[in-house]
This record gives structure tokens, sequence and C-alpha cells, in this order.
């Protein structure tokens, strides 16, 4: 798809621009009408250009303007892992031991064979169409994660005496796709690092508790993983994670991001993709404005709190019908 913008320029510039959005190209050629309005030069600048005629205009700039953005009320935005060898660390669960420490058996593209691992370093794995509003779906889908929280907080590469002594199934299972897992990279994986990822993304933030969004979705699905117990990878068939800032509900933040209102506000701003489609990248929702809250007026805790119940009970009520 071809998506186009015409720019009819005059080297003696302008106060104000007319500007006409065609929706129905075939209607357009006919009769030449569309959605118009004029748009102040001052508006045209250097930054991204978001422009909003006709109903709503009013309502686009006032929520444009509120100063307080999704990225000044979280820790981090972050694009989800990639492991550069999806074949061999992303997994399908065939069964599983009923202890909770128990095994886990794995059936693996790479192989076309199964195996059976710890279940220590298997996380679910969920891909953005898992995603609806206030709900993850569980699959079959497991990811291995070589790695191991450290003192300072950051992920590390658990060191091959740990990983032979505490995970033997699973350092067998690597060792047979050693020669494809170090080959990567053009060879870059060679040496003590070959059952690494490819890149070094998000491991640190992947196990904590955050919200979710797909990649690419037709509508606002931003869902909780309330225990960071959930994975996802980075790219379109992924997503991005939000760390909530520690003085914002989750809750009350998931409820305004699945909210029509927001949804409406990112569709004016977010690239379009065919078939209905937009996309929930940092570099688009990181802008969705916030509404904060003053605990000390009586009425707005009220409302955050009624917010907050509601959300909840969404919560519950969709874990209730997964059950």
């Amino acid at each position: 798809t071809t998506y186009t913008c015409l720019l009819f320029l005059d080297k003696a510039g302008s106060g104000s621009c007319r500007f006409t959005k065609v929706e129905d190209l075939e209607s357009w050629r006919q009769t030449k009408g569309g959605i118009e309005g004029a748009i102040s030069a001052a508006s045209v600048t250097a930054a991204e250009w978001n422009f909003t005629v006709g109903r709503g205009a009013d309502l686009f700039e006032n929520l444009r303007r509120m100063p307080v953005k999704l990225e000044n009320v979280t820790a981090r935005i972050f694009q989800g892992i990639k492991t550069s060898a999806d074949k061999i660390y992303i997994l399908e669960e065939r069964g599983r031991e009923k202890s909770p420490s128990g095994r886990v058996k794995i059936y693996s593209r790479e192989s076309d064979k199964e195996f059976w691992l710890e279940s220590d370093l298997l996380h679910p794995l969920i891909k953005g169409g898992d995603s609806r509003r206030y709900h993850l779906q569980r699959t079959h889908r497991l990811i291995l994660f070589p790695y191991a929280t450290r003192e300072n907080g950051s992920a590390g590469l658990i060191p091959e005496p740990i990983f032979k002594s505490e995970y033997p199934l699973t350092w067998a299972y690597l060792l047979e796709h050693k020669s494809f897992l170090e080959n990567r990279e053009n060879g870059k994986m060679r040496g003590s690092h070959w059952n690494a990822y490819g890149r070094t993304q998000a491991l640190d933030v992947m196990p904590l508790p955050k919200i979710f969004t797909p990649d690419i979705a037709a509508r606002s699905s931003f869902s909780l993983d309330e225990n960071g117990d959930i994975f996802f990878t980075g790219g379109v068939a992924g997503g991005y994670g939000i760390l909530v800032s520690p003085d914002f509900s989750r809750e009350y933040l998931l409820g305004l991001l699945n909210s029509r209102l927001l949804e409406w506000f990112l569709r004016k701003t977010a690239t379009q993709m065919r078939g209905g489609y937009y996309s929930y990248e940092s570099r688009f929702i990181r802008h969705l404005p916030i509404r904060p809250i003053d605990f000390a007026d009586p009425t707005e805790r009220e409302r955050h709190d009624r917010m907050v119940a509601l959300v909840e009970e969404m919560l519950s009520l969709h874990r209730q019908l997964a059950a």
C-alpha cells in the first residue's frame, strides 16, 4: 500500500494553508470533497505533524496540550527481547510434571523432537495477538531464558558451571544446538557467550510486572502482567512493555490506555496500516496524554478509586472467563 501526502508549496510563503484529508479516493475523484480545514503556519514546525481538522479538532488540541504524557509517568517503555535464534529458544509445551519445580516436556522446531527440560528457565511467551483489553491469553508457547538476575538488578548469562550443575537437561539441549548458536551474527557469538541472545535489550526488565501492548493492533489492547512471569519478543509479532512509576497505579493507567478517548487520540497520531491496523510503537504511545490525580481533592480521589475498582473487576472477570 502506498500512503500518499501531496504538498503544494509557494516560494512566497503563507500564514496558513488549506488542508484536505481524503478518506475515500473514488468519491474525491468525482466530487473533490474531503475533510477540510485551515492549518496555521505556526503549527508546521520541524517537529512531527499531527493535523486534525473538522469534527474533533478542538478536542484533539486540548488533549495534545495536556502537559503530562505517558512517558512522564512510566519508569520505562521497552520493546520485547530478541534472541536471533527463535526456533531454538521458543518452544512448545507438550507436558509438565505436577511438582512446582518439575520438568517440562517441550517440542523443538529446530530438532523436530521432544525434550524434557527443567522448568525454572522456561517462561510463558505471548505474541501481540494474544493480548486483548485487560487480558493476556496464555498459550503453549514457552521461551528459554538462560539469564539470572544479579545483585545490582541487571541480567547476566548463567555461568557454565552453574548451568551444568543446576540445569543439566537444559544445558544438554543447548549443547545439541551449539553449532547453530555460536555461528549466529556472522560468528560474533563464538566464545563463552555462545548461548546468549543476539540482543541484550530488555533482559533486566522483562521479569517485572508490566503493562503490555501489541506492536500493531486494530484497537487498543493493553493488558497487565501482574507478576512479571510473561515474556514477549520485539518486532511486529511482539510488542512493548510499560513499567509504571511507583507514584501511579498500574490499574489506573490501564483504564486510561484502554479508553475510547485515548484510542481515538492515538489513531490521530500513529501510523495507520492497511486493514484497519495502527502502530502502538513506543514513539506513538509515549505521547498519550495522562490525567494526573490530585489526591488531596476528595472528588478526584473518589473518581480515581472508582476507575481502579472497575479495572480490577475487568481483570478478575477475564481471569474467571479464562478458567
